[in-house]
């Protein structure tokens, strides 16, 4: 036999052999339990004017108005109100977070990025342990709507990158 021949067999027998592990995987991963996603129930309509404004524990100045879940516990809803000035320093958050500006400037610098402004009307979105730097730009305070994965929490960097609670 020719070694182009033993070669062509060979991967033709690999190939083979492969086919049982790739459909035990595929097994594995469809037996896994399946996270359901949250459904709305019922009707939720609030004017600005009903939002219950309370202190943001851990930052001066700062309010938050809790839509939906528990901040402590689980995946939740909640706007924030940050003062013009406000910074947070280098941190993450143990959840991802997705987020809305509806009023004022946010800034975002992400990963040592330089920071990046956002406007009113901007998106952004951050996985869980993202290290980010958040800030209030400008003379207005931020209104900002955030979806969180799970509970709130903020993992402060140091300037090393070490993790501290």
């Amino acid at each position: 036999m020719t070694t182009k021949r033993n070669l062509s067999l060979f991967a033709a027998g690999a190939a083979v052999a492969l086919v049982p592990i790739l459909i035990a995987a595929q097994a594995a991963q469809s037996d896994a339990p399946k996270k359901e996603p949250q459904r709305i129930v019922g009707k939720t309509l609030l004017s600005v004017d009903e939002l219950k404004w309370v202190p943001m524990p851990g930052l001066e100045g700062a309010q938050q108005a809790a839509l939906f879940g528990d901040s402590t516990k689980e995946a939740h809803r909640i706007f924030y109100k940050w003062p013009a000035g406000t910074k947070a320093p280098q941190h993450t958050h143990s959840a991802g977070d997705r987020g809305v500006i509806v009023s004022g400037t946010l800034s975002l610098a992400v990963e040592g990025a330089p920071p990046k402004k956002l406007p009113p009307g901007s998106y952004f979105s951050l996985a869980a342990n993202v290290k980010h730097v958040t800030a209030v730009e400008g003379d207005a305070p931020c209104v900002f709507y955030i979806e969180r994965e799970g509970p709130f929490d903020v993992v402060m960097v140091d300037e090393a990158g070490a993790k501290r609670k």
